[in-house]
C-alpha cells in the first residue's frame, strides 16, 4: 500500500510517499480501506518535533490521526463492526495510507448524509470538542461558552455542540470571513482578536460576570487573559499550547484563586477509556445529519506536505483532508 512517512523531524524535512506492506487488522481493530484522511494541526506539531508525543514515535511512521473509509477486516474480538460498513474512527498507527487500522472502541457507523471528506472531520474532532465542552466544560443550557479559534476543525464542532446544548456562543477569530463562517455555525457573536480585546468583549458580553466555559487550543497565547474573561467558577479548557507554539505558558495566580477557576488540560490518548460512554451518547447527535462538517480544501496523498504548509499557515476554514 501507499504511505506517506515522516523520515524526520523537522518541517524543513518533506514527507516522503512510500510503498509499504499492506496494513492488517490486529486485536481490537478495525481495517478499512481509505477514502479520507483528517489533516491537523498535531501532525504538524508532532512531525516538527514540537509536541511532547513526538517521543513516542520514531521515524519513519505515518502520521495521522483519523481516516473514514469502508471495512475490509475485522479484528478479533471486535464486535457490532462489518466488512463493507461505511465508517469513521481514530487511527492506530497513523492514518496518511491507502489502508488504516482503526481502534474498534473509536469507529462510528458513518451516516449517509456525510461525505467521506466530511467523515474525516467527525472521529477527532468532535470527539475531541465533546470531551472539552460536555465531559470536563460541563456546559449546560443557558450558559455562555466562549470557543478560541472558532474557525479551526475543534472549533467548529465545539460551536455546534456548544448550541445543541442550549448554550449561548462567542468565538474567536481573525478575519471577516471566518466571522461569517462562525456566526453560519451558530456562533452568537464573533471576536476579532486582532483588533479587539477578547476578554473585554466577553466581560461587555455578559454584564460583567465572564463567560462560563472556555475552549482553548492556544494556552500559550491567552491562558492568562482566559481567566479574565471567566466567571467566579468558571472552566477552561486547554487543548494545547497553540500551533508551534513551546510547551510552557506563564499566568498570575491570584487571577486562578480569586476566580475558584478550574482548568482541565485535554488529549485524545486518554479518551479512549472514556469511548464505551462517550459514542453512544454522541451518536444519537450525529445521526441527526444536522452536523456541519466544512472542507475547505481536499489533498492527494502525494499532496500532503502542501497540505501542512497550508495548515501552519491558518489560512484555510474548517477542515483539511487528504483523499488517497
Amino acid at each position: 500500500m501507499k504511505a506517506m512517512r515522516v523520515h524526520k523531524f523537522g518541517l524543513e524535512t518533506p514527507m516522503r510517499l512510500d510503498e509499504i506492506e499492506d496494513a492488517r487488522a490486529g486485536e481490537g481493530e478495525v481495517l478499512i480501506e481509505t477514502r479520507a484522511i483528517g489533516a491537523h494541526p498535531v501532525d504538524v506539531t508532532i512531525r516538527g518535533g514540537m509536541h511532547p508525543f513526538h517521543k513516542f514515535v520514531a521515524p519513519p511512521y505515518i502520521p495521522g490521526p483519523e481516516a473514514a473509509g469502508e471495512v475490509v477486516e475485522v479484528g478479533a474480538g471486535v464486535e457490532g463492526i462489518r466488512a463493507g460498513q461505511r465508517v469513521c474512527g481514530r487511527a492506530m498507527g497513523g492514518a496518511y495510507a491507502g489502508l488504516v487500522r482503526l481502534g474498534a472502541q473509536w469507529t462510528m457507523n458513518l451516516p449517509d448524509a456525510y461525505s467521506w471528506a466530511e467523515g474525516a472531520g467527525i472521529a477527532v474532532q468532535f470527539i475531541t470538542a465533546w470531551n472539552a465542552v460536555v465531559i470536563n466544560g460541563r456546559a449546560s443550557a443557558g450558559e455562555v461558552v466562549l470557543v478560541q479559534g472558532g474557525a479551526g476543525g475543534v472549533g467548529m464542532a465545539a460551536i455546534q455542540l456548544a448550541r445543541q446544548l442550549g448554550c449561548r456562543v462567542l468565538a474567536t477569530v481573525s478575519s471577516n470571513e471566518k466571522a461569517d463562517f462562525c456566526r453560519s455555525l451558530g456562533a452568537d457573536e464573533t471576536i476579532n482578536y486582532r483588533e479587539e480585546d477578547f476578554v473585554a468583549r466577553c466581560l461587555e458580553a455578559t454584564g460583567g460576570r465572564g463567560v462560563d466555559v472556555i475552549v482553548e487550543p492556544s494556552a500559550n497565547d491567552n491562558f492568562d487573559k482566559d481567566l479574565d474573561a471567566i466567571c467566579v467558577d468558571g472552566r477552561i479548557v486547554i487543548m494545547g499550547p497553540g500551533l508551534g507554539r513551546g510547551p510552557e505558558a506563564t499566568f498570575r495566580v491570584p487571577s486562578l484563586m480569586t476566580k475558584d477557576a478550574r482548568v482541565f488540560g485535554v488529549t485524545g490518548v486518554n479518551l479512549a477509556r472514556k469511548m464505551p460512554e462517550v459514542v453512544p451518547r454522541f451518536m444519537p447527535f450525529l445521526r441527526e445529519g444536522t452536523f456541519k462538517i466544512h472542507v475547505d480544501r481536499s489533498f492527494s496523498l502525494a499532496e500532503a506536505n502542501a497540505a501542512h504548509e497550508l495548515m501552519q499557515s491558518a489560512q484555510f476554514l474548517g477542515k483539511l483532508v487528504i483523499v488517497p
